[in-house]
């Protein structure tokens, strides 16, 4: 088990922490080289006379320091980072700075002083270095909420102010040049100053370190590096006996390659980062859709089952539905039945039979239901069972007055538990055939019976009634039987509104005028020729489509003696 850990810590110092570790063993080494070379060295003695190294570094860092303040500047609308955005700004401030000395800008000192003079150069250096290290220090402590947006404009101000104040500072003749560097290196102001920094440095790194160990972010690697070699140059720049000497060069080499590592670390955070997250966020989507087809193959497997099951219920209902309709009509010397039937869907809402009462009583009926489907289909066996109920209870004496039956039907739906929206619409009639008499009564069949004589006139019948629906707590109709003297060679015919109000592919009715244009012209013909041609006149006007409601017909023919 022990050997096990042991293996598990070399492992994370080879890993994780080796690039660390080696970092500060070649910024220490390097340290070390210079610290113990001999001032009097050519390369030493090159750079005293010749400052142009210095120069060159000073650029770098300037360019370094706009470049991460324009990808915070302009990022910022997008990633919403007040903390990136507050360490743009500072490097702005340094940039500015750098600007500055590059461009040899003059303080009036005196007519001998420059930008050149080491006082200002040195005392340019130590500003830039302690704000550098005390913005890191706590931007790296504090936690920056991003519930607030910065206003940019704001941090410029903020950034001109500090320049404009650290100008008066350098223009200043309190602060003079035996402040900060005499014969013997840098005064005991400046290395403190220096000191602060390394160690503010030094506590940046330790914080970073262990947020690092937690999360394991290559970001906040790249910030320890840069911060051990933010040490190494104030470390360094202590050493300095003289401005542009072999210990300034090498600090602000160790600066400006911490400047790199910086800008490498902002360029992740603020540039590559989002689209690294973008194409994280592809593939996580990617694999979220694949998910997702093998959940909606799984599904529709399982919608193609409850598909499969419910179409066999509805064969079922069908089958059910079609048993109760008149496999044969019944008829006898004096009257003859025909039928045409049209059904919007496999399970249709209207209904029809003609049944015997007794030997010269038929009884007659058409209706429709609302909706379609199961529920339709459904509704119109309730209707059949109710009037089959009711001639086997009252050995047909209650089914021979039409009124009385749509009394029991009303009453017996409103009894039922259906919906408010469900009704019944329907005409039963009763035909005698010894008086000729057809008595009926309406159940708000919204279409009127027509009688057609042998002459091929029509007449409309009265058909005014109430539906069976459910308002029984509100309402009890009287339905009013009606009766009308059928001759021979007369014929009687009834249907549901979808017969008159199926459409063509223009959206024109088939309408009343048409039906009783068909009627007058196969009226010769018999009633089942009559049916056939209207049923095959209304699939021709309708051209082939799915007729949008049920369309059904039931035809009576009076017959003459001989």
């Amino acid at each position: 088990m022990k050997s096990t850990k042991s293996g598990s810590s070399l492992f994370d110092v080879k890993g994780r922490y080796f690039s660390i570790l080696i970092t500060i063993a070649f910024s220490f080494l390097l340290y070390l080289t210079v610290e113990l070379s001999d001032s009097k060295f050519l390369i030493s003695q090159l750079l005293t006379d010749n400052n142009i190294w210095y120069r060159i570094f000073e650029v770098y860092l300037l360019i370094v320091s706009f470049s991460i303040f324009l990808i915070s500047f302009y990022t910022y609308p997008q990633t919403k980072e007040n903390r990136l955005l507050i360490v743009g700004f500072t490097f702005l401030t340094g940039g500015i700075l750098y600007w500055i000395q590059i461009l040899d800008i003059p303080f009036y000192l005196g007519p001998e002083y420059g930008i050149s003079s080491p006082r200002c150069v040195l005392l340019l250096c130590l500003i830039i270095r302690i704000i550098n290290a005390i913005c890191f220090c706590v931007l790296t402590t504090f936690k920056f909420t991003n519930k607030y947006v910065i206003k940019r404009r704001y941090m410029c101000v903020a950034v001109i102010i500090t320049v404009i104040v650290i100008y008066s500072i350098l223009s200043s003749p309190l602060i003079k040049q035996e402040h900060l560097i005499n014969d013997s290196g840098l005064t005991v102001f400046s290395i403190c100053l220096l000191g602060v920094s390394a160690l503010l440095y030094i506590y940046a790194f330790c914080f970073n370190l262990r947020q690092y160990i937690k999360t394991n972010e290559f970001v906040l690697k790249l910030l320890c590096y840069g911060f051990i070699l933010m040490f190494f140059s104030e470390a360094a720049f202590i050493g300095t006996n003289r401005i542009f000497d072999l210990n300034t060069v090498l600090s602000q080499f160790y600066m400006a390659v911490s400047y790199g590592i910086l800008f490498y670390a902002f360029y992740i955070e603020n540039v590559k980062k989002p689209y690294t997250q973008l194409s994280k966020a592809k593939e996580d989507l990617d694999e979220y859709l694949k998910e997702m087809d093998k959940l909606v193959d799984s599904r529709t497997i399982e919608l193609r089952g409850m598909y499969e099951k419910l179409m066999a219920d509805q064969e079922i209902a069908r089958g059910i539905q079609l048993s109760m309709l008149p496999s044969g009509l019944p008829e006898n010397e004096f009257v003859s039945f025909s039928a045409g039937y049209v059904p919007a869907e496999k399970l249709s809402g209207d209904f029809y039979n003609v049944f015997k009462i007794d030997d010269t009583r038929f009884g007659i009926c058409v209706g429709d239901v609302s909706g379609h489907g199961v529920s339709a289909a459904m509704l119109s066996i309730f209707t059949f069972q109710k009037m089959q109920s009711l001639m086997e209870e009252t050995a047909g004496e209650a089914i021979s007055i039409p009124s009385m039956v749509l009394t029991h039907l009303y009453e017996s739906f409103n009894s039922a538990n259906f919906n408010d929206d469900m009704y019944i619409v329907m005409i039963y009639g009763v035909f005698n055939t010894q008086t000729g008499i057809l008595s009926y009564a309406s159940g708000g069949l919204n279409t009127s019976p027509l009688r057609i004589r042998p002459d091929g006139s029509i007449q409309e019948l009265e058909n005014d009634g109430f539906v069976i629906c459910k308002l029984g707590s509100l309402l009890k109709p009287k339905f009013v039987n009606r009766q009308i003297l059928l001759f021979p060679g007369d014929k009687l015919l009834l249907y549901t509104d979808g017969l008159v109000e199926a459409r063509d592919s223009s959206n024109n009715e088939y309408s009343i005028k048409r039906l009783k244009s068909t009627i007058q012209k196969y009226n010769k013909w018999g009633i089942d020729h009559l049916t056939e041609a209207i049923i095959n006149d209304v699939k021709e006007f309708v051209d082939g489509r799915k007729p949008a409601d049920d369309i059904t017909l039931l035809a009576m023919d009076v017959l003459p003696p001989f």
